[in-house]
């Protein structure tokens, strides 16, 4: 049985129809058992704004800036435990200090900087992000870099994503991977999409950098885009997880 929705926010439920997005709402209203999170790259005042805009469904559970911070129930409670994990891999100052230097490094804008995630904003090629990495490394600095639409940069740290944010929902809420979908469109959701044993959903409109996920078997890749692809992937393995 599913008992957990996890979808990321822009390009997944976002920025479609609203009448998908209500098609969406209304079916999680009659499916109380399964926990609705949203697991997003942007900052936390961002997604709470974001999700004002369109009929979503109340999350139980908000995982914001890439997986870095974590918000519990309608109360929005900071999960103290995880922001104290993420603290102790962090340092924003030696970042900096590392890359002040590199001359094609893009705009950070700071409504989309967070406490523990730098974004940086402009075109890198293959040669441009490995100097980045290079560069990180010889500083010894150990983060997570991730570059998705072709544009962001996120740095964040070591071993922090979406994915380890989601198997910290796992343990508090006692739930294995095959009790749980995730959803998504682009690179800054592969860590999620690609956990074992979990249940994928790719909505129609992803992004090139992450179509080679429909060749896996845990994968859903929808025909239907944004809110209408995530509930046509969520029935989709509610009926896989019946059949077993």
């Amino acid at each position: 049985m599913i008992k957990m929705l996890v979808c990321d926010f822009d390009g997944t439920i976002n920025g479609g129809s609203s009448h998908g997005v209500n098609q969406l709402t209304d079916y999680l209203s009659t499916q109380d058992h399964v926990h609705f999170v949203i697991a997003t790259g942007r900052t936390f005042p961002s997604i709470s704004d974001g999700l004002t805009t369109e009929n979503y469904p109340a999350p139980r559970c908000i995982i914001s800036d890439i997986g870095t911070k974590m918000y519990h129930g309608h109360e929005r409670l900071n999960d103290e435990a995880w922001q104290h994990h993420v603290q102790a891999k962090w340092s924003k100052s030696a970042i900096h200090h590392a890359l002040r230097d590199v001359p094609f490094l893009g705009e950070c804008h700071p409504p989309h900087q967070g406490d523990f995630k730098l974004t940086f904003e402009g075109k890198l090629d293959n040669h441009q992000y490995t100097a980045i990495a290079e560069r990180l490394l010889a500083h010894a600095i150990e983060v997570d870099l991730t570059y998705s639409h072709d544009w962001f940069l996120d740095i964040t740290p070591k071993g922090i994503n979406k994915a380890t944010a989601i198997h910290h929902l796992m343990e508090k809420h006692q739930l294995a991977a095959h009790e749980i979908c995730v959803a998504g469109d682009s690179a800054n959701d592969t860590a999620m999409l690609t956990i074992p044993g979990i249940n994928a959903i790719l909505v129609a409109n992803h992004y090139p950098e992450v179509a080679h996920l429909s060749d896996h078997q845990h994968v859903y890749t929808s025909a239907a885009s944004h809110a209408e692809g995530v509930l046509e992937g969520l029935k989709y393995w509610q009926d896989v997880s019946i059949k077993k």
